[in-house]
């Protein structure tokens, strides 16, 4: 065992944090061999030849000009990000949709879910924080011409619309995958990317919402921890997800650490 005050080695931290998202990651793969079972899924490995133009200078998309809207507040809505320490556990570069792809949902208004696994490398208590900070940074950094992200919050949703030209003209969650795993793939300690899209019901959507809200009270432990440098434990909001998780036990040892050798 390490005591507090001794800092924790590079090898013992990176092993440390190996485990994350371990727990959710298996409940979303359990998600998916569920909805295989309903034959429900479609599955695009390695998909290379999806691209789509970009449109970084007015990208506004019109409720009359809307084909499919996805995620819109009256709806289920969930979007998120979890990573994974072993990049070979991660279908690099498989896009996958639960549901009807963007072609088939036009001229409807449905339910949403975007979800992003990363495989990285060399996740440790020491740069955790700043890593999230980017690749979340990087998801909604997508600029593709008929696609609007609308609004996107704090709580794991998102909301956009797709252009009736772009869906006329063939976009699909295939263009919208590739996309985000090409922006991924740039990043050098990133080693595999999938994206999993459902649209398959509100139903659908809302059976991964206790993984989304695992996923937030993780994110928002390691936010409270490194933006707030809150230590109190009896106070925290947080104290049963540290308590359950090592990874983030390992991230405030190694904060409170600098913190000490700072004001040393």
């Amino acid at each position: 065992m390490v005591s507090e005050g001794i800092v924790i080695s590079r090898q013992d931290k990176t092993e440390t944090f190996m485990g994350l998202f371990d727990k959710q990651v298996t409940a979303f793969r359990r998600f998916l061999d569920d909805k295989r079972r309903q034959g429900i899924v479609s599955e695009f490995p390695e998909v290379n030849d999806a691209s789509w133009p970009s449109d970084r200078n007015r990208n506004l998309v019109l409720s009359h000009d809307t084909a499919v809207e996805l995620g819109n507040p009256r709806d289920a809505s969930t979007s998120f990000l979890m990573w994974v320490n072993e990049p070979e556990k991660v279908n690099n570069r498989q896009i996958t949709i639960v549901g009807p792809d963007l072609p088939e949902l036009s001229g409807r208004q449905v339910s949403f879910g975007k979800i992003v696994i990363v495989g990285a490398a060399d996740f440790d208590a020491d740069n955790s924080y700043d890593r999230y900070r980017e690749l979340e940074l990087l998801r909604y950094d997508i600029h593709l011409k008929g696609y609007m992200m609308r609004g996107v919050s704090q709580q794991q949703r998102e909301w956009s619309r797709v252009s009736v030209d772009a869906v006329s003209g063939g976009f699909s969650f295939k263009h919208l995958g590739q996309a985000l795993i090409a922006e991924f793939s740039q990043i050098s300690y990133v080693r595999s990317v999938e994206t999993v899209f459902i649209t398959a019901s509100r139903e659908a959507v809302l059976e991964t919402k206790a993984i989304a809200d695992d996923v937030f009270r993780l994110i928002s432990a390691m936010n409270k921890m490194t933006e707030e440098l809150s230590f109190d434990c009896d106070s925290c909001d947080y104290n049963d997800v540290c308590g359950d998780v090592a990874e983030l036990r390992s991230m405030r040892k190694s904060i409170k650490n600098k913190e000490r050798e700072t004001h040393a």
